[in-house]
């Protein structure tokens, strides 16, 4: 595809559990690295139904948490409050690209049940008086 596609992926319409749209938000990055493309657009939903909305704080924290580590740039759309996208740079070198830790299941840094982002809702919720 180029540098001239975004990769689209909707993680809030379909029914999916957080840790569903994770794993879509991760498996979305690693293909739009792999197939170089220009970005990654997320449509995580921002509660426009229920008034709240479960996964669009997550993946915004998450996506923003994966541009910082990617070399990449986050971004909220300006015409959709449900929509974030992840801008991917053109690596350097095709070395360098091959060279990009990718998190996909299979590998080894993938999340794992500690992560950062685990670690930040369990360290919340003991905060919180009862």
């Amino acid at each position: 595809m180029g540098r001239t596609a975004i990769y689209e992926v909707d993680v809030a319409h379909g029914g999916e559990t957080w840790e569903q749209a994770q794993a879509m938000i991760i498996d979305a990055l690693d293909q739009a690295m792999y197939g170089y493309f220009k970005a990654v657009r997320v449509i995580h939903g921002y509660g426009s139904l229920t008034g709240q909305s479960i996964i669009g704080p997550r993946a915004i924290s998450l996506m923003r948490h994966l541009a910082d580590t990617h070399n990449a740039r986050f971004a909220k759309d300006n015409k959709n409050p449900g929509v974030s996208l992840i801008w991917l740079n053109k690596p350097a070198s095709k070395k360098q690209a091959e060279e990009k830790l990718y998190y996909t299941s299979d590998s080894k840094c993938a999340p794992r049940s500690d992560n950062w982002f685990d670690q930040a809702l369990k360290a919340s919720s003991k905060n919180k008086p009862n």
